[in-house]
C-alpha cells in the first residue's frame, strides 16, 4: 500500500465535516463524490480538503483569525524552498503564516539542543483540530525539504482534549498533552542545520499531491519507525531489544528493517538516542533521582558513557542541566 492510499482516522474526517457544516456546506454530498463508502485514504482526504477549501475560500477551513486564501500554501512552499537551511525555512514559514492567517502566531526558540515552536492565541484557545492542522501545514513541507520525518519530542495543545484524542498521539508519534499553558511542539535543534536542496521542479511535483501528502510525514505510529518508537516508549531502556531481536519481533530480517528505517529518513540508533535524551531530560528536570541512577535507567553500564552522551545531546552536563531547569 502506498502512503497516499493509507486510511485516515475517522476522527479527522468528522472534524473536517464540522468545519464544513459551520460554513453552511453540505459536507456529506461533497464527501460522497470523493469517497462513496465514507472511508477515506490520504489521497481522498486531500481531495476532500481541497474541495472544502475552494468552497470556503480558506485552506484552513475557517479555523484561524483570517482565512488562508487558496494558493497560500503553495506560496508558503515557494517562499521556504530557497532557504539555505531548514532553520531559515522554519523562520520564513512562521513569518508567512503570521502574514496569511494572523493568530495563532508562531515563534521558535532554541535551548538545550531543542527547538521549541510556540503558538500564541489572542483570545480563547483554538480547537485541537485547528492546532493539528497548523502543525501539519508547517511541518509537512519542512519534512519534505529535509528529506526525512522530523520526529517530535513533545506536542502540547492549549485546548481541552477532544473526542478521539488518541488519534492525535498516533498521528504525531508522541503523546499529545492537552490543557497545556501554551501550544507548542519541540524537535531536535540539530535538524535546523540541515541544508535545503530541493529544486523548483521537485516542488511542483510535491504541490500536485497536496494536501493529501501533508499527512504522510506525520502518520507517526502507522509506519515501522512509529511502531518501533511506540514500542520503545512503553519500555524501560534497560529492557530494549537489540536490533536483531527487534527485527524478529516485527517478523522481518535485520536488513529489511534497516531499509525500512532508511526509507523513512531514520535509523535505529538515532531513534534510541532521541528517546533516551527525552527521558533523561525529563527525569533530571522533574525528579531528584541521582544522576548515576538516571544513567542506569537509560541503559548505560557506566555513568561516564551517559555523561558523554548527555553532553552531546544538550551541550552541558546532567548536573548543569538539572540546575538550569530548577532556576527557570
Amino acid at each position: 500500500m502506498s502512503d497516499l492510499n493509507a486510511p485516515v482516522s475517522p476522527v479527522f474526517i468528522d472534524e473536517a465535516f464540522d468545519c464544513a457544516r459551520r460554513a453552511g456546506l453540505d459536507a456529506v454530498l461533497i464527501a460522497r463524490q470523493i469517497a462513496p463508502d465514507g472511508r477515506m485514504t490520504l489521497a481522498q482526504y486531500g481531495a476532500f480538503w481541497f474541495a472544502l477549501a475552494q468552497a470556503m475560500q480558506d485552506e484552513m477551513l475557517g479555523m484561524t483569525a483570517h482565512p488562508m486564501r487558496p494558493g497560500s500554501f503553495a506560496l508558503l512552499c515557494h517562499a521556504i524552498r530557497g532557504a539555505p537551511s531548514l532553520g531559515k525555512a522554519l523562520e520564513r514559514a512562521l513569518w508567512a503564516l503570521d502574514v496569511m492567517v494572523g493568530a495563532p502566531r508562531g515563534k521558535v526558540s532554541v535551548r538545550n539542543a531543542q527547538a521549541c515552536i510556540t503558538f500564541a492565541d489572542d483570545g480563547p484557545p483554538a480547537s485541537a483540530f485547528a492546532y493539528r492542522t497548523l502543525l501539519i501545514v508547517l511541518l509537512g513541507p519542512l519534512s519534505w525539504l529535509a528529506r526525512r520525518r522530523l520526529p517530535l519530542v513533545q506536542v502540547a495543545f492549549r485546548c481541552a482534549a477532544p473526542e478521539g484524542a488518541a488519534a492525535y498521539s498516533r498521528l504525531f508519534g508522541t503523546q499529545v498533552q492537552f490543557d497545556a499553558p501554551e501550544t507548542q511542539f519541540v524537535i531536535d535543534a540539530a535538524h535546523l542545520t540541515l541544508p535545503v536542496t530541493r529544486s523548483e521542479a521537485a516542488l511542483k511535483r510535491y504541490l500536485k499531491q497536496a494536501p493529501g501528502n501533508l499527512l504522510v510525514g506525520y502518520r507517526g505510529m502507522d509506519d515501522v519507525t512509529g511502531q518501533v518508537r511506540a514500542l520503545l516508549s512503553r519500555t524501560s531502556p534497560q529492557d530494549w531489544p537489540d536490533f536483531d531481536r527487534l527485527a524478529r519481533q516485527f517478523r522481518m530480517s535485520p536488513s529489511t528493517l534497516r531499509r525500512q528505517f532508511k526509507d523513512q529518513g531514520a535509523s535505529f540508533r538515532q531513534l534510541t538516542s532521541e528517546l533516551r535524551a527525552t527521558r533523561a531530560r525529563d527525569l533530571l528536570a522533574k525528579t531528584d533521582i541521582p544522576v548515576a541512577e538516571v544513567a542506569d535507567l537509560m541503559g548505560y553500564a557506566e555513568p561516564s558513557a551517559f555523561f558523554r552522551a548527555f553532553r552531546e545531546w544538550t551541550g552541558c552536563s546532567p548536573a548543569q542541566y538539572r540546575t538550569r531547569q530548577r532556576q527557570t
